[in-house]
């Protein structure tokens, strides 16, 4: 009976915000830790969206690198890292390279450091550390850059199933560490492009 009421007080202790995030209220001595979502519901016409999943209390799964459809046993590692990171609920953090806060090139070359590639930690370096490719032939780990001539905004291509391109991304603050299909009005005005990382 005692665990059932503390299961209650803890279900109500937990308030999910319309903006997404998830508040956490000390009770009987314990406290729930409060985390932005791994993920959010954006769509490609509204990639800002703060519509969110149920929360993942308790840690994360770590995904097998083998149930990543790529070709390139690395990349599937680094696509592996990047989404076992965004399901850790971590936030967004300047200079943040993990392995539970990041920034975006942060979470990029935390990625590939996980697939034993070392990527330095700023966006633009990191352009300048891959062939670039078009999008017609991006795969699973592939980069994608915005804002180009100083690129200072990067993501990981997590899936591609035909025309539709899913990233793993630290975005901004507000929105967080999450996946995402790419598209919609602010893709289409600073997208720069998409490249290959470059192995020893």
């Amino acid at each position: 009976m005692g665990r059932i009421i503390g299961l209650v007080l803890l279900a109500l202790g937990v308030l999910v915000l319309p903006a997404g995030c998830v508040v956490s209220m000390a009770m009987a001595g314990a406290a729930v830790t409060a985390a932005s979502l791994p993920m959010s519901c954006a769509t490609a016409t509204s990639p800002d969206a703060a519509e969110c999943p149920q929360p993942n209390v308790g840690g994360t799964a770590i995904i097998d690198p083998a149930t990543i459809p790529v070709p390139d046993t690395q990349a599937a590692a680094a696509v592996a890292a990047a989404l076992t990171a965004v399901g850790k609920g971590g936030r967004y953090v300047a200079e943040g390279n993990g392995p539970v806060d990041f920034d975006c090139s942060g979470l990029t070359s935390y990625a590939w450091r996980q697939a034993g590639v070392s990527l330095v930690d700023y966006s633009y370096t990191q352009r300048a550390q891959t062939r670039d490719i078009p999008r017609s032939l991006v795969q699973p780990g592939d980069l994608v850059f915005w804002f180009g001539g100083s690129e200072h905004h990067v993501a990981l291509v997590t899936e591609v199933s035909g025309s539709q391109i899913t990233i793993a991304e630290a975005a901004n603050p507000d929105a967080g560490i999450r996946t995402r299909v790419l598209g919609g009005g602010w893709d289409e005005a600073y997208l720069t492009g998409f490249g290959r990382v470059i192995r020893a």
